[in-house]
C-alpha cells in the first residue's frame, strides 16, 4: 500500500529542516542517510538528551520528530482512510494518539519506519548526519534495523516511577487527556486506591508504596487527583502498545553493533552525552552493543 496525500507539505515544514515527497532535483531518500535514531517511551529524557547532545557540541540535523510526523502524516492518513472527521477522536489528546498509531500499524506494519521511509531530504539545506526522536516498540525497531542501514540506536530506559514522576512534573501541553478519556469525575480529594482513582490497570505497574506517594503529593497540592489520574493513564496506554525490554532486547538481538542501551536514572545528561559521542565515533567492531544500564552510577546531578 502507497502513502499518499491529498496536498503534499511544503518542502520545508520545518525552520531547520526541508523534507519531500515529490523527488525533487538534488534531495536524497533519508533511508540512505546515516542517521542517529533516539528510542524509548515518554519520559525515559529523550528531550533532555537531545539539548545536552547540542550542548555538547555533536553537530546534526534534527529530523521533524515523532510528533510532528505524526501530526503531519499518521492521523490525517487515518482519518482520510476512514472517511470521517476527526469529533470523538481529538489528536490533541494523548491516549487517542495511540489509536492513530496502532490504526496506521495496522495498515503499515513498520509504523513510523513507514513515514521515515517515504521522506527525503534536501542535503543542500540540512546536511547529514542526522538526529531523530524517536521511535517506540519492538515492532518499528525491526522495521529500522532493515529499512535504515545506515542508522544507530540510542535507547534510553528509566523505571516507569521515574518516567510518571517525570512527566508530572514537564507541564508540557502536549499531554493533555481529554474529558472522555478519564474515567472519573469525582472524588476529587478522596482516594485510597488506583481502582478509586480511576485507572485500576495502574496496580499492575506501580506498587501501593508509590501509590501513597502519588497521594501524599496530591495532599501536599503538588497536582490535583485529575492531573494524577491522566498521568497514569497516559503511562497505562503507553505501556499497551509498546514494551520498553522487548525493543531493547530486539536490537540488541539484530543490530548488537548499531545499538547503545542507558539508563538514564544512572547518568546525567553530561554523562549520557559523552557516551553517545564516544559511541557516534566508534567504528564497528564487531564486539556486542554497549548496554550501560548496569554501569557504574555517575555522581553528577541527574535528570
Amino acid at each position: 500500500m502507497t502513502l499518499s496525500f491529498s496536498q503534499e507539505p511544503a518542502p520545508e515544514f520545518t525552520p531547520d529542516l526541508g523534507l519531500s515527497l515529490s523527488g525533487a532535483e538534488g534531495w536524497l531518500p533519508l533511508i540512505e542517510q546515516p542517521l542517529l535514531i533516539l528510542v524509548g517511551v515518554t519520559g525515559v529524557g529523550k528531550s533532555t538528551v537531545t539539548a545536552a547532545l547540542a550542548q555538547a557540541g555533536l553537530v546534526m540535523s534534527h529530523l521533524a520528530n515523532r510528533r510532528v510526523l505524526t501530526d503531519l502524516f499518521i492521523i490525517p492518513t487515518i482519518v482520510r482512510l476512514e472517511a470521517r472527521e476527526d469529533r470523538s477522536g481529538n489528536p490533541s489528546c494523548r491516549v487517542k494518539r495511540f489509536y492513530y498509531t496502532r490504526r496506521y500499524k495496522e495498515l503499515f506494519p513498520a509504523g513510523m519506519v513507514h513515514v521515515l521511509s517515504q521522506l527525503q531530504v534536501n542535503p543542500r539545506q540540512v546536511p547529514p548526519p542526522f538526529l531523530f526522536d524517536g521511535l517506540r516498540g519492538e515492532q518499528e525497531v525491526q522495521h529500522a534495523v532493515q529499512l535504515l542501514p545506515q542508522a544507530r540506536f540510542i535507547v534510553l530506559e528509566a523505571p516507569d516511577y521515574v518516567r510518571l514522576q517525570r512527566l508530572l512534573i514537564r507541564q508540557d501541553a502536549f499531554d493533555r487527556v481529554a474529558p472522555y478519556c478519564t474515567l472519573i469525575q469525582s472524588k476529587e480529594n478522596q482516594c485510597q486506591s488506583f481502582a478509586e482513582l480511576g485507572v485500576p490497570e495502574a496496580a499492575e505497574l506501580f506498587s501501593s508504596d508509590e501509590l501513597t506517594e502519588m497521594l501524599s503529593n496530591v495532599e501536599q497540592g503538588l497536582y490535583s487527583l485529575s492531573y494524577l489520574r491522566d498521568r497514569l493513564k497516559i503511562v497505562i496506554e503507553e505501556r499497551r502498545h509498546y514494551d520498553p525490554d522487548a525493543t531493547r532486547l530486539t536490537l540488541e538481538r539484530l543490530a548488537p553493533d548499531r545499538t547503545l542501551a542507558i539508563d538514564t536514572t544512572c547518568y546525567s545528561p553530561e554523562a549520557i552525552a559523552r557516551k553517545v559521542i564516544q559511541f557516534c565515533g566508534t567504528e564497528n567492531s564487531g564486539q556486542t552493543s554497549a548496554i550501560l544500564s548496569k554501569g557504574p552510577i555517575d555522581s553528577s546531578p541527574k535528570f
